[in-house]
């Protein structure tokens, strides 16, 4: 295992605003959203299925652990997660950042007690819920580390979770243009900005609205192109990524022959369709979400 290690100064001694925001929850008005049985996500060939592939950037210093401290140099320091020898993105870790932004263009649910076992709202019907199968998967991205150069960099330790506000109605955000700054100081083990790895998504039975939903969620739609947040030190000028779709391969009635493969112009017109459609049935509030994660999200993909 070898680092590279560098201190970025802007990490250290400047004016710490909080490193997130706030957009506004929106709850559905009835809470009903029917859950689609096993026969019609596989039969109906109007909804999407396949394996969407495409590229993760970091734009800033990215580092996804479990929460494991080390020693690195005599300094306490937070590594990336391993699995095997290798570095390890958890499929799940990074479903749950999506989920959060998937919750902040649609109307989802707060409190979990409030969701009817039989109807689910958009987010939780697509994601999963309480015995119902999630119809989008995430592989694990796994990385070589001979292909990287990890770095380690200076930073402040995370904020608290235990001094986590209560605030209903609001769903939080980590911000790409504010950053934290604590009192303890901590090391991490990151992948330098630029870095770029293939990510993988199995969807299954998707209806037009439901692939724009979360097409949108992750900055795929050319005229809402944003950057996510994902992994630790959010709130410390890291976790910037953008998500850039390459190719969908859908799946063929017969086994014999192989998949049909949609990309660029076909791509393209494919995430249009099915962000417009959904964008068309946005509430107004969601609508105002989007643009505040547009706009805090300015200038990030110029890094």
């Amino acid at each position: 295992m070898s680092y590279r290690s560098s201190v970025n100064k802007s990490y250290e001694n400047k004016e710490s605003p909080k490193g997130y925001y706030y957009v506004n929850r929106v709850e559905p008005t009835n809470g009903t959203k029917e859950i689609l049985n096993h026969s019609e996500k596989y039969a109906n060939p109007n909804l999407i299925s396949g394996v969407l592939i495409g590229k993760m950037q970091a734009l800033k210093p990215l580092c996804f652990t479990q929460s494991l401290l080390a020693i690195v140099n005599s300094k306490p320091t937070y590594l990336l997660h391993r699995e095997a020898g290798k570095i390890v993105l958890s499929g799940s870790q990074l479903k749950g950042a999506i989920k959060t932004y998937m919750q902040a263009l649609s109307m989802s649910y707060d409190d979990e007690e409030r969701i009817d076992k039989n109807k689910l709202d958009l987010v939780n019907s697509i994601t999963g819920y309480m015995g119902y199968t999630s119809r989008i998967m995430f592989k694990d991205i796994i990385i070589d580390e001979k292909d990287v150069e990890t770095e380690i960099i200076v930073g402040k330790l995370q904020w608290s979770q235990a001094d986590k506000l209560t605030r209903e109605n609001k769903i939080r955000l980590y911000s790409h243009k504010k950053h934290e700054e604590l009192d303890r100081k901590v090391n991490f083990e990151v992948l330098p900005p630029g870095s770029a790895f293939t990510f993988e998504i199995l969807l299954n039975g998707l209806k037009n609205e439901e692939a724009g939903l979360l097409f949108l969620a992750m900055g795929f739609s050319p005229k809402d192109r944003f950057a996510l947040k994902i992994g630790r030190g959010k709130n410390l000028d890291m976790g910037s990524v953008k998500f850039i779709p390459e190719r969908l391969l859908t799946p063929k009635h017969s086994f014999d022959v192989s998949p049909n493969i949609i990309k660029d112009k076909d791509l393209v017109k494919l995430i249009f369709k099915s962000v417009n459609k959904y964008k068309s049935q946005m509430h107004k509030k969601n609508l105002e979400n989007l643009q505040k994660i547009i706009k805090d999200s300015e200038g990030v993909f110029q890094i």
